[in-house]
């Protein structure tokens, strides 16, 4: 134990033992006021950017004040940081929270975090439905939304008119409340949503610029200003101000937990250096840039695979409920009227069964696909397969029974009866055949990357064509190529 204690620095050490003891004395002996959860709640908004080890036990203890809005916050801070799988496993236990009283405040918050989450993962379709539903909602932008600042993507779910309100409106209260960090901020993504030329564009940097200098706020909103500095320069195309700006921060900001600013970062570090020549510098940031989009990348694969399967699983359940409650009132009528024609006819009581096995069996046959329908489907696919249309990115189960001249249910079922996958894992598997069979009939494939072949086949992303292709074929694309290649 005293061999790992000696390991951790002086600074670090002291700084972890105040912050525990900080908490320990506010649980334990300190009354909370009003004010004091504002602080704190404050506190956290700041440490979400750029202190995780601090975030974690503020988080845990905010929680004993307000569990809904630390269940909150505690999806803002996951989204921030891009561990999209994480907030929306956390987003579904705040739902369930929510679910309780839909016209509460917490379930608008979460709604709005789910929308945010779509946004993140391009389910436009989905998105579009929660926008609609947020703008007519009861609950004040100026009120819930006054924390949106702490981050340029929380509030991209609304039109640029309204995030200049918002913010605008953010700015007043955080300068009425002598919250700086966040005025930083706000002023920042105020200036990048204005045209930069615009005098009150220049007056938010120049607002900006003037807290950090006479402030001190740290090294994160230090960065986000030189960061937004230097993309002006860049435009200028004077690529040595614009390294100036950022050439200090290039260690301090892989600490940033600001997953967007972060990236953002190291793509401007590469386009200075690149312009002066400072070419070591040029592939340090290169390189991280990279690293940091893959990463966004893998992440939002996996975690929009999980949201989709939830959606659709929503939906199934929500078709299943609306289809047991015609059944039940189709059979309620079926009843009633048996039961008035066994009082009114009596003598017909037997002949009332049949008529009810002949309603149910047309019940039955309103729900299969007539043998005309389910050939002519199959025929389709049979020559949507030769023409190789799969490969198209915009190949979808609703375009392509648009196409069909047929509902997508239909579709849907034959699918999975005659080709034994679901649709997706069908158009996924025709891919990885097509460009397989390239790859063995022209040795030109052979030399391609593997984002090209991913392109080629219809993948728009590189990792989700390496999933798919390793589950088709038991090797990825790179040890496929190697062994074809030996």
């Amino acid at each position: 134990m005293m061999a790992r204690i000696k390991k951790i620095p002086v600074n670090l050490l002291t700084e972890r033992i105040a912050v525990f003891l900080c908490i320990f004395l506010a649980v334990f002996y300190t009354p909370q006021t009003s004010n004091d959860v504002g602080i704190l709640r404050e506190d956290i908004l700041d440490k979400m950017q750029y202190n995780g080890q601090q975030l974690e036990p503020l988080l845990k203890y905010y929680a004993k004040i307000s569990p809904a809005d630390a269940q909150i916050l505690r999806v803002r801070s996951l989204l921030i940081k891009g561990d999209y799988e994480e907030a929306l496993t956390r987003l579904l236990t705040l739902k369930k929270l929510a679910a309780n009283d839909k016209k509460s405040e917490i379930f608008f918050q979460y709604r709005y975090l789910y929308a945010e989450l779509c946004q993140a993962l391009g389910l436009t379709s989905e998105l579009k439905n929660i926008r609609s539903e947020l703008q007519n909602s009861q609950f004040s932008k100026r009120k819930t939304f006054a924390d949106l600042a702490i981050d340029k993507t929380s509030f991209e779910v609304f039109s640029p008119s309204e995030r200049i309100v918002i913010l605008k409106s953010a700015i007043k209260d955080y300068e009425k409340a002598g919250n700086s960090k966040a005025m930083i901020q706000s002023e920042i993504w105020l200036s990048e949503l204005l045209d930069k030329n615009n005098a009150e564009s220049i007056s938010s940097r120049h607002s900006a610029w003037d807290l950090v200098s006479i402030n001190k706020p740290g090294v994160y909103y230090e960065l986000l200003v030189f960061n937004s500095l230097s993309k002006i320069e860049l435009e200028k195309n004077d690529p040595q101000a614009a390294f100036d700006f950022l050439k200090n921060f290039r260690s301090s900001a892989s600490d940033i937990s600001n997953i967007g600013l972060k990236a953002d970062y190291y793509k401007n570090l590469a386009k200075a250096s690149a312009g002066i020549n400072e070419f070591n510098m040029l592939g340090l940031a290169n390189e991280a840039y990279f690293n940091i989009i893959q990463n966004i990348d893998s992440k939002k694969s996996v975690a929009k695979a999980m949201l989709v399967n939830h959606i659709n699983k929503m939906n199934d359940e929500k078709l299943a409920a609306q289809q047991q409650m015609f059944r039940y009132i189709y059979l309620t009528i079926i009843v009633i009227f048996i039961f008035a024609v066994i009082l009114i006819y009596w003598f017909t009581k037997y002949k009332s069964k049949p008529a009810k096995e002949a309603s149910a069996s047309t019940e039955v046959k309103n729900f299969v696909i007539p043998d005309k329908t389910e050939k002519r489907i199959l025929n389709k696919l049979d020559e949507f397969e030769k023409s190789q249309k799969y490969i198209q990115k915009t190949v979808s189960l609703k375009t392509l029974a648009l196409q069909f001249d047929t509902n997508p249910k239909y579709l849907s079922e034959v699918v999975n009866k005659h080709k034994n996958s679901n649709f997706n894992t069908y158009i996924n598997n025709l891919r990885i055949d097509y460009i397989v069979d390239k790859i063995r009939q022209d040795t030109e494939y052979r030399k391609y990357k593997v984002s090209y072949l991913a392109e080629e086949c219809g993948f728009s992303s590189h990792s989700l064509f390496t999933t798919i292709f390793k589950n088709r074929m038991n090797l990825s694309p790179t040890e496929f190529l190697q062994k074809l290649n030996e």
